[in-house]
Order: structure tokens, then sequence, then C-alpha cells
């Protein structure tokens, strides 16, 4: 009876020291990888909107969330930024922080960026959301 205790003791703190199973887990937003996911998610952005005349692109990815869904879901807060790249010169699905480069004194946005994967079906959808204007002299 005592070892049966330890064992189901020994699981319950594996599980509380896990997290709760399903629930978003927080990521280290500096990691590369995140911010190759949010220039895709710049990109359908920028097709979707006619918010000035230059695009839009990533600064920084300010928070990193993940959940394990049907796939993954990624849950990221940007800073993003007006590029020098003006709309209609270069195509929204061609942006790249080799072609484009972040505008001096340019618009600033945080925004929420949603990316639900299933790599194994080559699925990706995005939900891009402003979450506010963010002044040039603001630290973020």
């Amino acid at each position: 009876l005592q070892m049966q205790s330890l064992l189901v003791l020994s699981c319950a703190l594996s599980v509380a020291m896990a997290g709760l199973a399903g629930g978003f887990v927080k990521q280290d937003a500096n990691d590369e990888k995140h911010m190759e996911k949010v220039w895709r998610g710049v990109k359908g952005l920028n097709e979707g909107s006619n918010d000035g005349a230059n695009h839009l692109i990533p600064i920084k990815v300010v928070s990193a969330k993940s959940q394990v869904v049907a796939g993954t879901k990624w849950e990221y807060e940007v800073l993003v930024g007006e590029s020098e790249c003006p709309r209609g010169t270069v195509a929204a699905s061609q942006l790249s922080k080799d072609k484009c480069t972040l505008k001096a004194n340019g618009n600033r946005s945080l925004y929420k960026i949603v990316l639900w994967e299933k790599p194994w079906e080559n699925f990706e959808q995005f939900n891009v959301e402003k979450i506010r204007s963010v002044s040039a002299a603001e630290v973020i």
C-alpha cells in the first residue's frame, strides 16, 4: 500500500511540474525559430492590409508560448514596424529581412500572432490581431 501511494504521489508531482496537460507553456522568445514563424505571420498581415504605404516587418518577439492541440498552437506578442519596402514594389509573400529594412522613425505596433500548425499535414493557419500602437520612444 505504501509503494502504491508513493507511485501515485510521484505521478501527481510529475504532472504538477509539467504544467496542466493542454495548457500553454512559456517559450524562450529569443529563440530564432520563433522569428522565422513570425515572419510568415507578418507576410499574411501585409497581404490582408492596406495599413500605410510600406510593408510591416517584425522587429522583436516580445513573448512566445505554445500549446499542444491537434498539432501545435503558437501564440506570440510581436513588435512590428514600418519597413522601407513600399507596397506594390515588393510582394508581401516575398518579404524577408534581407529585402526590407526597418524605416527610421516609422510607425510601430504590438501584434498578437497565433499560428496553428500541423506539419505532417502541411497545414498552418495564422490569426493576427493588433493590440496597440507603440510610440517610437517606447522601449519594449
